[in-house]
């Protein structure tokens, strides 16, 4: 005997009201918080002081460290309390290769003109031996607010009078930046992040992806992605604040950061080895696996097996992410040739 529909319909019934009766989970203790209008807020402050066995504490000055602490730490990564020492301004070198005829590799290192220079002159080799595709690597760029640079470097990528990003805060009239001169490179360009990508270079990576079609392989970027104001507090104390965030297409960056379009974690240590190694040896050692060594007969007369000696040799670090992105490269060059 086939069930009726009088029999669905009171099974439907009972899923519905037994899923309505599921109880909600409580608010947490910030959520509580935050849902307190300022009549609440005062009446718990007083509570606090008036009548807590340690309420004799919470002074006036206590309230505003609390405030400010409270506040610090809701605004981050847009603020943090600094000594008074000038910070040294990070240098990361410039280089450029070719992987294997896939894909032209590029650590911009730090944002300046002398890198700029050399990114030129990288991008017109590329084009002039028909590279495919550019692997821009961003994890080696230190934290800069030289916004106008990075704007230039992303003006080499795309079209002129492209609408770049802009810096917008609450005192100043927006800053627009718009690329200007013809792109020294249209190919297929994927940009290496990571969660020390921040500043400029993460304002570079947002426009890229958004005005030049770039994917993003990597982690989450910093969420760093404002213009830093410092206000001396005096006795060598001050105080670091966002005054402007980065907008791309009108979107923001700041606090959350971008999300990597193809997620690769690299442990940040074994990052920093490569990039530092990468500088003499060139990253093609840490991109491509050499070929496994086969136990042969020469190798039994000898005494050797060059299997073992190819499984010591394959210890070696190996870029995980640019891997990824050399892969894409090459995948979207077999697509668009067999389209």
């Amino acid at each position: 005997m086939k069930p009726s529909g009088v029999f669905f319909l009171l099974l439907a019934t009972a899923f519905f009201s037994s899923a309505q009766e599921t109880p909600a989970p409580p608010p947490t203790a910030a959520e509580r918080l935050e849902s307190l209008d300022a009549e609440q807020l005062q009446k718990a402050l007083d509570a606090l002081r008036q009548s807590h066995v340690r309420g004799s504490v919470v002074d006036e000055l206590r309230l505003k460290k609390a405030t400010l602490r409270g506040l610090i730490d809701s605004l981050a990564p847009g603020a943090e309390l600094v000594g008074g020492e000038a910070e040294a301004s990070a240098e990361s070198a410039f280089r450029s290769e070719i992987l294997d005829e896939r894909a032209g590799y590029i650590r911009l290192g730090s944002l300046q003109s002398e890198n700029l220079a050399q990114l030129d002159a990288a991008l017109r080799d590329f084009t002039g031996r028909k590279v495919h595709g550019v692997v821009l690597d961003l994890r080696a760029t230190p934290d800069s607010s030289d916004f106008a640079l990075a704007a230039q470097v992303a003006g080499r990528f795309c079209p002129p009078g492209t609408a770049l990003f802009s810096l917008v805060g609450p005192t100043a009239a927006p800053r627009d930046f718009v690329s200007s001169g013809d792109p020294l490179f249209r190919g297929v360009l994927v940009v290496l992040i990571d969660e020390n990508t921040a500043g400029a270079a993460e304002a570079l990576a947002a426009t890229l992806r958004w005005n030049a079609r770039a994917l993003l392989v990597g982690t989450r970027s910093s969420g760093r992605c404002v213009e830093f104001a410092t206000i001396p507090l005096g006795s060598g104390h001050n105080l670091r604040l966002a005054v402007a965030e980065v907008q791309v297409a009108g979107q923001s960056i700041y606090p959350r950061g971008l999300r990597a379009d193809i997620e690769v974690a690299q442990d940040r240590q074994e990052t920093e080895l490569i990039l530092a190694e990468a500088l003499q040896s060139g990253m093609k050692v840490f991109v491509f696996e050499p070929e496994r060594a086969q136990l042969n007969e020469a190798a039994l007369v000898a005494g050797t097996n060059p299997e073992i000696d190819s499984e010591q040799r394959e210890l070696g670090l190996l870029d995980r992410p640019l891997q990824r992105a050399v892969d894409l490269v090459t995948a979207i060059r077999l697509f668009r040739k067999s389209d």
